[in-house]
C-alpha cells in the first residue's frame, strides 16, 4: 500500500469521526462545550489531588487512591479526546479553512504561553524542594505529592488547551441544512 493510499484513507477515516452530522449537531450548542471544558479541568484537578492521596495515603487506601488517579486520568483523556473532536483540533486532520487553521495557530501559541508559565512555575517549587530537602529533613513524600500533580495539571494543559479554549470561545456552530 502506497503512502498516499494510507494518508487518503486515514484523512477520509479522520473526516468521517470529525465531521459526522450526529457529533457535530451535539457538540453544535457552546453551552455544551464550555460544560465539558469546566468537566475536563475539574477531572484534571480531582486526578491531580487523588495522586497526592497517593503519596499520603497507606495501605489499601493508598492501592484506592490510585485506582481512583488511574480511572480519573482514564476519564480526562476521553473527555479531552472529545473536545479535540468537538473543536476539529484532531492531529493531522487537513479538512480545515483558512480561518479555523488561523485560529487554531492562535490557540496553540497562546497554549504554548500558558504551558511555558506553568512549566516556569513546576521548576521554581521543584528548586524550593530541592533546597529545602537538603537544608531539611524532610522524607520525599511531601515534595512528591506536590511536583507529581503540578507535572499531571501541567502535561494536561499542554494537551488540552488549544481545544478548551476553542471550545470556550468559539460560537454555536449552525448546524448543515438537510438537502
Amino acid at each position: 500500500m502506497s503512502a498516499d493510499r494510507f494518508d487518503s484513507k486515514y484523512q477520509e477515516g479522520l473526516r468521517a469521526s470529525v465531521e459526522n452530522p450526529r457529533r457535530r449537531a451535539f457538540w453544535a450548542p457552546r453551552s455544551r462545550r464550555r460544560l465539558a471544558v469546566v468537566a475536563l479541568a475539574a477531572l484534571t484537578l480531582a486526578a491531580a489531588g487523588t495522586y497526592a492521596a497517593v503519596v499520603v495515603a497507606e495501605g489499601p487506601a493508598a492501592r484506592g487512591a490510585t485506582i481512583g488517579f488511574v480511572v480519573l486520568l482514564l476519564l480526562t483523556a476521553v473527555l479531552g479526546t472529545q473536545l479535540n473532536i468537538a473543536t476539529r483540533w484532531v492531529a493531522g486532520y487537513t479538512g480545515l479553512d483558512e480561518y479555523q487553521r488561523a485560529e487554531m495557530a492562535r490557540a496553540t501559541k497562546l497554549g504554548h504561553h500558558v504551558t511555558a508559565v506553568l512549566m516556569t512555575l513546576l521548576i521554581a517549587v521543584a528548586t524550593g524542594f530541592g533546597g529545602a530537602l537538603s537544608a531539611l529533613d524532610w522524607d520525599g513524600r511531601l515534595p512528591l505529592a506536590v511536583l507529581v500533580p503540578m507535572v499531571v495539571v501541567t502535561a494536561m494543559c499542554h494537551a488540552s488547551f488549544p481545544a478548551c479554549y476553542l471550545a470556550w470561545t468559539r460560537p454555536d456552530e449552525i448546524p448543515d441544512e438537510e438537502d
